[in-house]
């Protein structure tokens, strides 16, 4: 029987097989075939002479084979089947730096995945049945999976959650009956926009779920559709932190009906300037007032207030810095206005109109009564928590801005062929899950005190390469080596992706 053997020259150790064999009294052993470098050796010894070797080629390595490592601690190999290499190469590329999909099939084969998954070529046709069988896939299901997998690996529950819905608009779109013309976030119109909702976890900022709508349907639409989707994931009370433009009589009721409390920002009516205009707010820059927010100084004062039936407390929030710049802005505006009045130059503008009088001097008394809201915001809640707390739990929904940035920017793109409604869902999944990767790491490195942006560390990452040599010796000896790992390198890595072996 044939076994192998190490044969130590050179200072090297190669392996041959070999068969012992009888002669007489002696044993011998016979050479059967040459094996090559062992390649236990070759991991601790690789000091072959420079002119000896040549590169075969250089894989990127760092940040790729790190989401390839959360991407299984998620199980999203089992959650997606057949198709997980194909998507989840969309979804690595797009955490990295999205590029279109022919792209990503040239992407592909730069990097170590081609190992990983042990297929060299991704091609562009396999990306793009990829994308169409996940169309065809329960988007609400695998969401859920990722959501209970992500809770349970961050450690994060569900008792508080923040929801928005922004507008994005869709290039070149032939047959989308989502996309409907009409104004963006920017003010841009005609844009045929889509309308995407997301709810995240208050604390650690966890995707729960995403739902797109057509782009002229109403916020406050979407957040009932967001109420439902919430109850049928089994999140049916807690804290609901929203925007003001879904703050409407119908939601804060709904919720309330439904166990939940809100943190809601309260838009500036008639009927809370009516009720701002009765009270006295000198005496609100008063220390005891004082929440420092980041880097922004708020004096909070708290009254008792009833939304729709519902009892709570309206916080009045002023920004001392930004009322003092919009005064300052305004009266420099007023003042230029009647300027140029008394030069018989220019009309007084038709925003200014409204402080200046009949004899066109200045209204002072109009000029103090918007002086009084400028710097204030308002958020209303019936839940019983702080003035600290409540603007701490409101300005951290800040987080979703985050996460729109991750969950629109694919849809900036053109498209691979046309902008079916199921093809621009099925994008919108494949960001849902790139923005599950980038929230694991950006989760891990701040529970180290690290708060970079997740991309700045993907590109300190970006320098780490697999380097695949051979010997120039003609017995095709080959052996591959990651470059010298930074400090940093190496504790990021070990930070974001415990589970990968280097």
């Amino acid at each position: 029987m044939s076994f192998i053997r190490k044969i130590k020259r050179g200072g090297r150790v190669y392996l041959a097989e070999v068969e012992n064999s009888r002669h007489g009294a002696q044993v011998k052993q016979k050479f059967i075939r040459y094996i090559g470098l062992d390649p236990e050796w070759a991991k601790q010894n690789t000091s072959v002479a420079i002119r000896d070797i040549k590169i075969d080629h250089v894989k990127l390595y760092g940040a790729v084979i790190a989401l390839e490592s959360i991407a299984r601690e998620l199980e999203l190999f089992e959650l997606l089947g057949d198709i997980a290499e194909p998507i989840l190469t969309l979804v690595f590329s797009h955490c990295l730096g999205y590029k279109s999909v022919d792209e990503v099939s040239g992407w592909y084969e730069n990097t170590e995945l081609t190992s990983k998954f042990e297929r060299e070529k991704m091609p562009v046709e396999q990306l793009r049945n990829a994308i169409e069988k996940l169309a065809e896939m329960n988007s609400d299901h695998i969401q859920e999976s990722v959501f209970e997998k992500l809770s349970d690996l961050l450690g994060e529950d569900s008792s508080g959650v923040i929801y928005d819905a922004t507008n994005t608009h869709l290039v070149a779109v032939t047959r989308s009956s989502l996309a409907n013309k009409g104004k963006d976030k920017e003010g841009v119109r005609n844009r045929k926009l889509i309308q995407i909702g997301l709810g995240v976890t208050r604390n650690l900022g966890i995707p729960i779920f995403h739902h797109a709508r057509e782009g002229n349907i109403h916020d406050a639409m979407m957040f009932r559709e967001a109420i439902n989707q919430f109850n049928l994931m089994g999140i049916k009370k807690g804290l609901m932190v929203y925007d003001r433009g879904m703050t409407g009589k119908t939601c804060v009721s709904r919720l309330a009906d439904s166990g939940w409390k809100s943190l809601a920002g309260m838009p500036c009516h008639k009927g809370i300037r009516t009720l701002i205009s009765n009270l006295d707010l000198s005496g609100i820059e008063n220390m005891r007032n004082l929440v420092i927010q980041g880097e922004t100084e708020f004096f909070v004062h708290s009254i008792k207030h009833e939304f729709n039936q519902i009892k709570g407390s309206l916080l009045i929030l002023q920004n001392t810095r930004k009322k003092q710049d919009k005064a300052r802005l305004r009266r420099a505006n007023l003042v230029a206005a009647r300027d140029a009045l008394r030069n018989q130059k220019t009309e007084i503008p038709d925003e200014l109109k409204k402080f200046f009088d009949t004899r066109l001097s200045m209204n002072w008394h109009a000029i103090n009564r918007a002086e009084k809201f400028d710097g204030l915001s308002f958020i209303f809640t019936d839940a019983k928590i702080s003035k600290k707390e409540a603007v701490r739990i409101y300005f951290a929904k800040d987080i979703i801005e985050r996460c729109f940035k991750v969950e629109k920017s694919i849809l900036n793109l053109r498209p691979i062929r046309f902008w079916l409604d199921s093809k621009i869902k099925a994008h919108i999944l494949i960001c849902h899950l790139a923005l599950a990767l980038i929230t694991t790491c950006r989760v891990r490195l701040e529970k180290k005190g690290i708060f970079e942006e997740i991309g700045a560390v993907f590109k300190k990452l970006g320098s780490i390469y697999k380097i695949y040599l051979s010997e120039l010796n003609g017995l095709e000896n080959s052996f591959s080596k990651v470059n010298t790992l930074s400090k940093y390198q190496s504790s990021i890595l070990m930070t974001i992706a415990p589970k990968l072996n280097l």
